[in-house]
Parts: C-alpha cells; sequence; structure tokens
C-alpha cells in the first residue's frame, strides 16, 4: 500500500511538534528562565560600585507578602552555569561594595551572607558589615553568591564579577 504525500506531511508535522514541545518543556525547567518564574513584587537587589548600579539575578526563594508564599529551589549548579554565561561586572582589587535592596515590602533584613565561588568550584565567605563587603585581591572571573534572611524569609542573589 502507497502512502500519499498529504498523509506523510501530517505524520512529520506532528512528529515536529511533539519534538518542539518537548525542548519547550526542558528549557522551561532549565536555568536560562531563572527569572522569568518570579513574580515581579519580590525584593531586588543591586551592587553599587561608584557611581554604577549593577541588577542581580535572583537564585533560590522562600518568601512570604502575608498573603501567600513562594518557595523555589534553585540547583546551586544551574545557578553557577547560568550566571556564569552573563555579562561580567568590572570590580577592583579590595574595593568596597555596597549592596541595595529594594521592593522588602516591610520586611526587615536580619543577616546578609556573601560568597565568591571561582570557575574550579572553591568558594570564599566575605565578611559584611552594613550592606558592605571588600572584593578579594586575587584578579579574576568569580561567581558573587548573596543570600539575605528576613523577616518575610530568605531570598538569593547571584552576579559574575570580573576582579581585575
Amino acid at each position: 500500500m502507497k502512502v500519499q504525500p498529504a498523509k506523510c506531511g501530517v505524520y512529520v508535522l506532528s512528529g515536529l511538534g511533539a519534538v518542539i514541545v518537548f525542548f519547550l518543556l526542558l528549557l522551561k525547567n532549565s536555568a536560562f528562565f531563572l527569572e522569568e518564574e518570579y513574580d515581579q513584587n519580590k525584593p531586588e537587589a543591586a551592587l553599587a560600585v561608584n557611581e554604577h548600579t549593577y541588577h542581580l539575578h535572583k537564585g533560590s526563594i522562600n518568601w512570604s507578602n502575608g498573603r501567600s508564599t513562594t518557595k523555589k529551589e534553585i540547583n546551586v549548579y544551574d545557578l553557577y552555569t547560568y550566571i556564569s554565561q552573563q555579562k561580567s561586572i568590572p570590580l577592583k582589587q579590595q574595593q568596597l561594595v555596597k549592596l541595595h535592596f529594594s521592593n522588602l515590602d516591610g520586611a526587615y533584613i536580619r543577616s546578609v551572607s556573601v560568597h565568591i565561588w571561582r570557575d574550579n568550584g572553591e568558594k570564599t565567605k566575605l565578611f559584611v558589615k552594613n550592606n558592605e563587603f571588600k572584593v578579594p585581591k586575587n584578579q579574576g572571573l568569580y561567581v558573587v553568591d548573596i543570600a539575605i534572611n528576613s523577616t518575610r524569609g530568605t531570598m538569593q542573589y547571584a552576579a559574575n564579577v570580573q576582579i581585575q
């Protein structure tokens, strides 16, 4: 029995559609869509360096606005991979960097922790005082991981930085 060309086209298109749907579902769960899944009313964070302010990317979240709670756990390796591909923020050795938080919706920040990751997986905790920290003296590309603990929950932020 011979298959007619019209029917072959339908089979090809439906198979192609299934493949496209599969890849879209795969991408939806990947690190490429980390920030798109967040409610825009969550706290924002930025690094202030001299006269420049740089937006930080959101990572894991456990935040309550009093009416609802948003929980999202991001695998640290997915976050690291995503952030390391973003444009780097230029920093100087031993430079003092200020953290700015906005849209806290009445939350009081209890603590802020800052870690810096090298590409070899080495993680170093930096001292934070008054939402400021000093950049390490070793040059190179790093991922800065910032976590806040507040009266409304916890938030994680990250950025790709280059220490010059």
